[in-house]
């Protein structure tokens, strides 16, 4: 599963070029809206997301954690392919929540100094044109819908931050466990595996001592811890997500 920001070669998670917001490199930039915002998650199995979000992802998603020593929660997008089976001709599912991440997309946050928002700006990404829609700079100056974004980007990464922190108190309880994902086909047959994951384990929650639990109630990480286990109901539905991607494309 994906790590929160970064890949295994330390690049920014779905980020083709990152480059710094400056006046100089970007003035004559903008942003030009597409039908396929998320395009370049097409091929991915599973996007971060943060404590903030697990109400709204868990009714669509299996939200699991990268791994036990450093864990992020992750949406879990696909299975044994890589092909995010709630895209369809690069536009994600309507009926289906949206990762702040992915909506941050091609910005993402720096840095904060001195009350100066930095952000970084996938060059890379095809939103990112000249003659834009809207452009990056208006008179030497950020344009509003820049600063918008560049603010949204602020809260997303606080979210990061209380997020990290969520998963911290997990693996320090001890609550967190790995576990896996299997299918048996219809009519029997060797059990399929589609995920190995690390998730919270029910049992090691409820054998928590009651001073842990009101410390998790208190700070309203027992309702995330529940509403991650909630999300696990949501692997048969991606499984059959997946057979029916299978069938059409037979």
């Amino acid at each position: 599963m994906t790590d929160s920001k970064q890949n295994q070669n330390g690049n920014m998670f779905l980020y083709g070029q990152p480059e710094l917001l400056t006046l100089e490199e970007h003035g004559a930039l903008g942003l030009t809206p597409s039908d396929t915002p998320y395009a370049m998650a097409s091929g991915v199995r599973a996007v971060p997301v943060t404590v903030a979000e697990f109400a709204s992802a868990q009714r669509h998603y299996p939200i699991v954690f990268t791994n036990i020593e450093a864990p992020y929660p992750v949406a879990v997008v696909g299975l044994l392919e890589d092909d995010n089976l709630f895209m369809e001709n690069g536009a994600w599912d309507p009926a289906c929540y949206v990762p702040a991440y992915l909506r941050c997309h091609p910005f993402a946050f720096a840095a904060e100094q001195e009350g100066r928002i930095a952000v970084v700006v996938d060059r890379a990404a095809p939103t990112v044109t000249t003659n834009a829609k809207y452009p990056f700079f208006v008179d030497g100056k950020l344009a509003p819908e820049t600063e918008s974004m560049m603010h949204f980007c602020a809260k997303y990464e606080a979210e990061r931050q209380r997020t990290v922190d969520f998963c911290r108190a997990l693996k320090d309880m001890g609550v967190l466990a790995a576990q896996r994902a299997a299918h048996t086909p219809e009519g029997g047959g060797e059990e399929q595996v589609l995920a190995n994951y690390v998730s919270v384990d029910a049992k090691k929650l409820a054998e928590l001592e009651a001073g842990s639990v009101v410390e998790l109630h208190k700070t309203g990480r027992l309702a995330a811890a529940y509403l991650q286990l909630y999300s696990m109901e949501n692997w048969q539905p991606l499984m059959m997500r997946r057979d029916q991607r299978l069938k059409s494309a037979a």
